[in-house]
């Protein structure tokens, strides 16, 4: 009977040693200095910030197809590229300014561009004003108004009069444009015009129509019926009219590379459960257009799925990651609760969020679960201070840690020889030592 018992464990420790070594060395493991490298190149000046509907952007987005394809992903649909149009802003010939001019229309004043004004990226329906003290005007403490025959017009001074700050393009707004002044100029400008003194601004900016692309590509599974989806926008804010470049470092080069790490990793190690998709989605910065096209065309496919946005995953500060998910989500949320014990039992500083500020809404506005995984960090996002070299491979760890667990439970039926496998393979391993040591000193008695 102890010789059956014993020729049983070997044969057991023997398998699982076979096995868990084969994975061993089969597998592609998450490496976040490759994230990092691809952060860097993503956020370089040759992608000048990836602004939706420039060269620039469709070249980015032929760097994640490109890197879908070498970690053998097929493509979804029989299409890398999920295509749709969008309205963006396209610089144009011309030096921005903006001058005080007198009665004589003699320039009297030119302020200086970047210093003392520059444009907000939220609209630019008109590109020119021309004000005098006839017109409409409505000064207020921080700002003022102009409605003219050319449109409405909002002049403010942004906190602490940092002009580096950029928002999304948004061409419903309720201004056709707007430009960030410093207080001292604003000030000026409000004296000169009670003088009757006229004003004159123009920015180089107009709005452009371009069809623009999501990537898209998966990993075949045994079941397609309950698809999880990975997904992170490329998209950033482009360039000013100094050409300083806004590199999306953080916001979001980050997300987009680290999916693409998942996808080498995860197609290592053999065929899922569930069919795992990856999306990089286009147009984020102009209200998520690339995740609402996404999930208007192929709603069928994901309607039953779990859905992990990334978005700002690298942060070299304190910042706590940060799950979130829709406005009528909840912490008792299916996809939110599982994730949030994972983050409590690997003891992973977390916090909650509930706001439609990433392409998770898409879905959960389509009652589909979805999460963001979020660095929550917004120190420097939105301006060019966004850079590869504040990017922590350990905040990438961090994240990988967690979302490790949720793939494998989703998509791999929880199989513990995945995560477990260096564990299987060295106690095995010793198990194997004990076992043939033993076997030779009974041989030798």
């Amino acid at each position: 009977m102890y010789k059956n018992f014993f020729y049983y464990l070997l044969s057991l420790s023997l398998i699982i040693f076979y096995l868990s070594f084969n994975f061993m060395i089969s597998i592609k493991s998450f490496d976040s200095y490759c994230v990092k490298k691809n952060i860097e190149y993503l956020s370089s000046e040759e992608f000048n910030g990836r602004l939706a509907g420039t060269v620039e952007n469709i070249e980015a987005s032929n760097f994640i197809k490109n890197k879908f394809i070498e970690n053998k992903l097929s493509p979804l649909n029989n299409n890398y590229y999920h295509n749709f149009t969008t309205y963006y802003p396209e610089k144009i010939p011309g030096k921005p300014y903006l001058r005080i001019l007198n009665k004589d229309k003699i320039v009297i004043k030119d302020y200086i561009y970047s210093k003392d004004f520059k444009e907000e990226m939220l609209n630019f329906k008109s590109n020119k004003v021309i004000l005098n003290s006839s017109d409409k005007i409505h000064f207020d403490k921080n700002f003022f108004t102009v409605s003219t025959e050319k449109g409405n017009f909002l002049f403010f001074v942004p906190e602490n009069d940092n002009l580096n700050f950029r928002s999304s393009f948004f061409p419903e707004s309720e201004m056709d444009m707007y430009i960030m002044i410093t207080q001292s100029t604003k000030n000026d400008i409000e004296k000169f015009i009670d003088n009757d003194c006229i004003l004159e601004c123009f920015i180089p900016f107009k709005i452009n129509k371009a069809e623009i692309n999501n990537v898209t590509a998966f990993i075949k599974g045994k079941n397609s019926s309950s698809p999880i989806v990975l997904s992170a926008h490329f998209d950033h804010l482009g360039s000013d009219l100094n050409n300083t470049v806004y590199p999306g470092a953080l916001d979001n080069a980050s997300g987009t590379a680290f999916i693409i790490e998942m996808s080498k990793y995860l197609k290592s190690i053999g065929k899922p459960t569930n069919d795992i998709l990856f999306i990089a989605f286009n147009g984020e910065e102009f209200g998520c257009l690339g995740s609402k096209k996404f999930v208007q065309d192929y709603y069928k496919l994901i309607e039953s799925s779990k859905v992990f946005n990334f978005d700002m995953i690298g942060t070299d500060n304190s910042a706590p990651l940060c799950i979130m998910g829709g406005k009528n989500d909840s912490v008792n949320s299916p996809l939110i609760k599982s994730t949030a014990n994972v983050c409590s039992k690997e003891k992973i500083y977390f916090n909650y969020l509930f706001e439609d500020s990433s392409d998770h809404s898409a879905f959960t506005d389509a009652n589909i679960n979805a999460i963001t995984l979020i660095d929550n960090d917004s120190s420097r996002i939105h301006t060019p201070n966004d850079k590869a070299s504040f990017i922590s491979k350990q905040s990438i760890d961090r994240c990988f840690k967690i979302i490790q667990e949720e793939i494998i439970n989703y998509a791999f039926d929880n199989n513990p020889l995945i995560i477990h496998y260096k564990a299987f393979s060295i106690i095995s391993f010793i198990v194997l030592i004990i076992l043939f040591n033993t076997s030779y000193k009974l041989k030798r008695c």
